[in-house]
């Protein structure tokens, strides 16, 4: 469903990424971790047409799109969040979700936001908001979602929350890659984990087998 092949960014002098490769499946939770400088968001920026790659390629259900535009890529279902939450702050929830659906109550249900459905997004907690900035990229109907950081600054219960979102996100078979910092969570819901550090995949595989692996606990810990 999403592949990078041979993907490399360059800013000037400094790698961000550097021969990443990728394969997610249809229907995949694939969680994207590693340490702070790693090249996570400049991955998905580049994924999601934000940046164009210095060299690789893109390509999504099939087609080679690398260096479409994010509405371009949207259009097609390849659609992504931001760790810094993007919403109409001085429109309601409601109001948020017409500006893209015409009869969104079922989705505001599945948000779990109905009760809030009238209350404008800048009065709701931290945890409310990133529900509803999720719920407006589902509402541009992907195939393939990119979270980015969806459980920062998310409180216990909140992320118990957004988890349980999530996996009806996975029921319905939609394609999730997940930068997340906050392992636990990421643990639960991802089907494979890719490891980047210093802009190189260092290592692949379930969750169980990341947090075994000598080199991911090295690139954690700063010893290599």
């Amino acid at each position: 469903m999403l592949r990078v092949e041979h993907l490399t960014k360059k800013f000037g002098e400094l790698t961000a990424l550097s021969d990443v490769n990728i394969n997610v499946e249809e229907g995949e939770c694939r969680g994207i971790i590693g340490p702070n400088g790693a090249g996570k968001t400049t991955l998905f920026n580049v994924i999601s047409g934000f940046l164009k790659p210095t060299t690789g390629k893109v390509f999504f259900n099939g087609m080679d799109v690398t260096g479409f535009r994010p509405y371009k890529l949207v259009s097609m279902g390849l659609v992504r969040t931001f760790q810094i939450v993007r919403v109409f702050k001085n429109l309601t929830v409601y109001q948020n979700f017409q500006v893209v659906l015409d009869d969104p109550d079922d989705l505001i249900k599945e948000m779990g936001l109905w009760d809030r459905r009238f209350y404008r997004a800048s009065d709701l907690p931290f945890g409310e908001l990133r529900r509803l900035s999720i719920g407006l990229a589902l509402a541009m109907n992907p195939r393939v979602l990119l979270l980015d950081e969806p459980f920062s600054g998310l409180s216990p219960r909140e992320s118990l929350d957004l988890v349980e979102v999530i996996k009806g996100l996975k029921e319905k078979g939609v394609t999730l890659v997940v930068i997340e910092h906050k392992l636990k969570e990421l643990f639960t819901l991802a089907d494979r984990v890719t490891v980047l550090s210093s802009g190189k995949v260092i290592f692949e595989g379930s969750p169980d087998e990341v947090v075994n692996d000598s080199r991911v606990i090295e690139a954690y810990l700063g010893t290599g």
